[in-house]
């Protein structure tokens, strides 16, 4: 894991840090975030340096090269997920909750839009959230530099067979 620390502002975003970075698989061994910025605490930036988790000063991070990220963002909801009752059959709804482990949506609510107008609700026993599909740019040139690694992809070791991109 690279060094990344996280700056911790008050208490209660403390808690959320040390529970981040558990979700991680980081043990952070005794430590629950109490030192922070609105304490006025100077070592408050909570993380991974060199394998090992502890809380460190600004003048640290800099130090050790550290890069500073936030904390996640935590989803909230209403928001469109996958539900499902048995793990095989998956369907897009709107989920407004989740209560006794289980998932509230608005009953064939595929959007929020659709789900604003909807009264009636199903209890989901799963869900998760959907997947964005992952884009990246890729120019010609870039493919025409990539001719002989397209080719070993499929297997092509003929010198005879010219593949052309315009």
């Amino acid at each position: 894991m690279k060094n990344q620390v996280i700056e911790v502002l008050n208490k209660e975003h403390g808690k959320k840090v040390i529970k981040y970075w558990k979700s991680k698989g980081v043990d952070t061994g005794v430590l629950q975030g109490d030192c922070n910025r609105d304490g006025g605490y100077k070592k408050r930036y909570y993380g991974v340096i060199n394998g090992n988790f502890d809380f460190i000063s600004i003048e640290d991070v800099r130090k050790y090269n550290a890069e500073i990220i936030e904390l996640p963002k935590e989803k909230t909801y209403p928001r469109v997920m996958m539900v499902s009752f048995d793990r095989e059959n998956w369907h897009k709804r709107v989920v407004f909750m989740k209560k006794c482990g289980g998932y509230l949506a608005w009953d064939n609510a595929e959007t929020v839009e659709e789900a604003e107008n909807q009264v009636n609700s199903v209890a989901w026993r799963f869900a998760k959230d959907i997947e964005e599909p992952k884009e990246f740019t890729i120019t010609l040139s870039d493919l025409n530099s990539k001719i002989d690694d397209i080719k070993k992809l499929f297997g092509i070791d003929n010198e005879d067979v010219i593949i052309k991109i315009d």
